[in-house]
């Protein structure tokens, strides 16, 4: 009997030690630690929040050639994500780009400010907030200025992240922020149309469709709002969570359907006029072990392509969703941030451990795998090393955070180096009327043509 004591005593301290990520020579006591010197095991740490299956390139689909949908020139770029279904298509840029002219247009990112407002703009003016509140239009040829605002609240102190961004609707530029205001501006004049609270800080950008403006908040609710009086419509609420991460994607519309990335890791499915709720589906891995407090929110998509929505949670599972049931149709062992490419018969991903992976649409097979991390001049913290990467004439560009710009052929993987913006970007570029638009955590827009 006391030898039984003894042991579950022992069991006991062994188990708390390991539950507080001890190391061995903690049980020294014991007599179990040997050596009083921690070894330090040499090599690559690996995040293990996702799943322990390995992405394997499949040989036997590489003589399937990448076919790609035409090249074409867009005069705007409406909202994060470009347009109501987060699918910017294959986009036109000359086949070598120069710098056409570069701006400090205010703040960059401090202690407690970030910038998460991807630009919006079309083909006269570019819309940019900095990480203070000032809201800036530019000229999109030569980075003149035509008007500024604030559009923080006076009394509110701005140590704090700037969520939320910007969506642009014919002459309406929508700004929402952290601290629950959605304001219409005029983009002529900047003059604000109108302006309403939430009371809720907002999470993402605002998403457009059919004159709505739908914003998702840090509550784990979507907002329908009026576009033209700032009235809410319907609002739906979702489970609570604990935890979640600063940035994040925007819903998706397409028709009378509203694509809501919930939270807890589900995909919702909502009617786009009533709110009234359709059908869930789950991204999150059960039995996951968790690197980020258990983060499950979506930050991946939803993106809408040809019926289909493709998406992915933190927990790292990468799926292809039927838009009109929720049924899935395949996924992936893939821990991404950024929104896929999803063009022709592929869909490109820039996974959070920076590695760009070409994948065949209609299964999920892998075609290349191309591994960016080896370029980058940062070391990985867990946080996604490159930002949202984007189709421009057949090549994906993809901006990384140690202000590193890599051309990628989208038929092999092959890379290289274009040039270095001088600063660290964690805003994916937009493309508007040939020219390519950078936006640097020291709030600096650069622009190449």
């Amino acid at each position: 009997m006391i030898i039984r004591i003894r042991l579950i005593f022992i069991y006991t301290i062994i188990g708390l030690l390991i539950n507080n990520c001890s190391s061995i020579k903690d049980l020294n006591f014991l007599n179990l630690g040997g050596s009083s010197e921690e070894k330090i095991l040499e090599g690559k740490r690996i995040d293990i929040s996702t799943s322990s299956k390995e992405i394997k390139i499949n040989t036997e689909i590489l003589n399937i050639p990448v076919e790609l949908e035409k090249v074409i020139k867009n005069s705007d770029w409406q909202q994060q994500g470009k347009n109501s279904l987060n699918s910017p298509e294959n986009l036109f840029i000359n086949q070598k780009i120069n710098l056409l002219w570069k701006k400090d247009i205010g703040d960059g990112d401090g202690t407690y400010n970030k910038i998460y407002a991807q630009p919006v703009g079309n083909k006269s003016s570019i819309f940019v907030v900095d990480s203070e509140g000032k809201l800036v239009s530019l000229n999109i040829k030569d980075g003149s200025l035509n008007w500024e605002i604030d559009v923080l609240p006076k009394d509110e102190s701005i140590n704090t992240n700037i969520d939320g961004g910007l969506a642009l609707d014919n002459e309406s530029l929508i700004f929402s922020s952290s601290y629950g205001e959605i304001i219409s501006i005029n983009i002529i004049d900047g003059k604000t149309i109108w302006k309403t609270n939430i009371y809720k800080p907002v999470q993402g950008a605002p998403s457009i469709s059919n004159n709505l403006v739908y914003q998702m908040t840090v509550n784990n609710e979507l907002y329908a709002i009026d576009i033209n009086s700032g009235n809410e419509l319907w609002r739906y609420t979702g489970s609570h969570v604990s935890a979640i991460s600063n940035g994040s994607s925007s819903p998706a519309i397409y028709n009378n359907l509203v694509i809501f990335p919930s939270n807890t890791g589900e995909i919702v499915a909502l009617d786009s006029l009533t709110g009234s709720l359709l059908w869930t589906s789950s991204l999150v891995i059960e039995g996951a072990i968790s690197g980020s407090l258990e983060l499950t929110d979506i930050d991946s998509g939803p993106v809408i392509n040809e019926g289909l929505i493709y998406s992915s949670s933190l927990s790292g599972k990468f799926a292809v969703i039927d838009l009109i049931s929720g049924s899935f149709l395949w996924e992936v062992p893939i821990k991404t941030s950024n929104d896929p490419i999803v063009n022709g018969n592929s869909v490109f991903i820039a996974s959070d451990d920076g590695r760009v992976i070409s994948l065949l649409r209609s299964n999920g097979e892998v075609r290349w795998v191309a591994n960016i991390y080896e370029a980058i001049k940062i070391q990985s913290d867990g946080s996604p090393m490159c930002s949202k990467p984007i189709l421009a004439k057949d090549d994906i560009i993809l901006a990384c955070h140690d202000g590193n710009i890599f051309k990628i052929d989208s038929s092999s993987g092959e890379y290289i180096n274009l040039f270095n913006l001088g600063a660290s970007t964690f805003i994916s570029p937009i493309i508007i009327d040939g020219q390519i638009i950078f936006y640097t955590e020291d709030a600096e827009v650069i622009v190449y043509r």
